[in-house]
């Protein structure tokens, strides 16, 4: 979703895994997950004298200062005279403690399974769980594949394997990647009739293509998980969010207030702030807007919010630090700073533009004669919703005169996107 982080809900794993196993500028802001400390899942023996690195001063003088090492984990179950606990044990004191939210503990569980047998696609789809609720995401992206390569259409393990790509990861190439997993789980899902794995697979889909730009299609993913799940909150908000992505307004500005008049939602509030700021409702964006913080205020931290003056400032500021190239692509076109994108530039494509776009290249309309000159616009008030302070908004500003400069200049998005703009 542009200009915004992505929302985040934990998954829950079914209790089946246990048994069977363009023109424009966005912002994309990847949300930052909590590294957790690991677990010492095994004992390492030390190695033979032979092969032993020998310690020399230096090693003496730093073993001091190091931390030592943690102890080892304990064992997920007792051992019944002294053999090693049952895979389906081990399993179901993993979900247990998953389910808990005891997530280093269903993380040793499904160690344990997966050392007791390396083939159980079920322990690696724990492991992979567990390993992500514990911000541990390359060990989890690892531990998908693994169960993966077992089984490719485990549509369970695809289904966890979306949700990381989209929640937590969030990239282009990602976002691709999860689509791809969801429409590999279908056909097996279908088989399955399993309707809440059908909605979850719909609505990561949706997720992925509102994030990708492609909200017709979001919005149609979104459909079908409603219809599946009427009371399922997340599909119910992402349909509103691709009708706000559709500049259907009215009909998001409808969805969302069913959500928020059934209970406090921090997304409903901010995505009605949005829509009421497009109508010129400064007061009641700015009340929603309160609300989204106040329900979730690491979601929607306070921004720079410069007055009108300050970023013009800032804008005149940052053209002056340009490269003379880019100055020079400015000043062959029309430069203007408004308050957010007019509502027919955005529907001038298929699909719209994001009204979330930090600004935009608008090249000269058919049949115009060779004196007329290109657009190139900047958003105020949606680039000072995607920085922080004052650092980060110069350089959404920087980023974006080069990125629409780069437009006249010829480069596509993708080409941009391959630069860092």
């Amino acid at each position: 979703m542009t200009h915004t982080l992505r929302r985040f809900l934990p998954l829950a794993l079914a209790a089946a895994t246990v048994a069977a196993p363009a023109c424009k500028r966005t912002h994309l802001a990847a949300e930052a997950v909590p590294a957790a400390k690991p677990t010492s899942a095994s004992i390492v023996a030390s190695p033979a004298a032979s092969t032993a690195k020998p310690i020399d001063a230096s090693d003496a003088v730093r073993g001091a200062q190091r931390p030592q090492p943690e102890p080892p984990a304990p064992p997920c179950l007792p051992s019944p005279e002294g053999r090693e606990p049952a895979v389906p044990d081990l399993l179901e004191q993993a979900s247990r403690d998953f389910e808990k939210g005891r997530f280093e503990d269903a993380l040793e569980c499904a160690r344990e399974a997966s050392r007791v047998d390396p083939q159980s696609v079920a322990a690696h789809h724990f492991r992979g769980a567990a390993l992500t609720e514990l911000g541990h995401i390359d060990e989890a992206r690892t531990a998908y594949a693994r169960a993966l390569a077992l089984d490719p259409d485990d549509p369970e393990v695809l289904r966890s394997a979306a949700d990381l790509h989209v929640r937590r990861l969030g990239g282009r190439d990602d976002l691709e990647l999860a689509l791809a997993y969801t429409r590999r789980a279908f056909p097996r899902a279908h088989r399955m009739k399993d309707r809440a794995l059908i909605k979850d697979l719909h609505l990561l889909e949706a997720m992925a293509l509102d994030d990708l730009g492609r909200p017709g299609e979001a919005l149609a993913a979104a459909s079908k998980a409603v219809e599946l799940d009427g009371k399922d909150r997340e599909a119910r908000r992402e349909k509103g969010v691709a009708l706000f992505e559709l500049c259907r307004f009215g009909e998001a500005k409808s969805e969302l207030e069913k959500l928020t008049s059934e209970e406090p939602d921090a997304w409903a509030e901010h995505y009605l702030g949005l829509i009421a700021e497009r109508g010129q409702d400064d007061v009641a964006a700015a009340a929603h807007f309160a609300r989204a913080q106040k329900l979730d205020g690491e979601a929607f931290r306070p921004t720079a919010a410069p007055s009108v003056s300050a970023f013009a400032r800032v804008v005149q500021e940052e053209v002056s630090r340009l490269p003379p190239p880019i100055q020079v692509g400015l000043k062959r076109s029309n430069f203007a700073v408004v308050d957010l994108p007019d509502v027919g530039d955005l529907t001038a494509t298929d699909p719209p533009l994001s009204p979330g776009i930090l600004g935009l290249f608008r090249p000269p309309g058919d049949g115009s004669t060779d004196r007329e000159k290109p657009a190139i616009f900047l958003y105020r008030k949606n680039l000072a919703r995607a920085a922080h302070n004052d650092e980060e908004l110069r350089r959404e500003v920087r980023d974006t005169l080069i990125h629409e400069v780069g437009h006249l200049n010829g480069e596509d998005d993708d080409q941009l996107r391959d630069r860092g703009l």
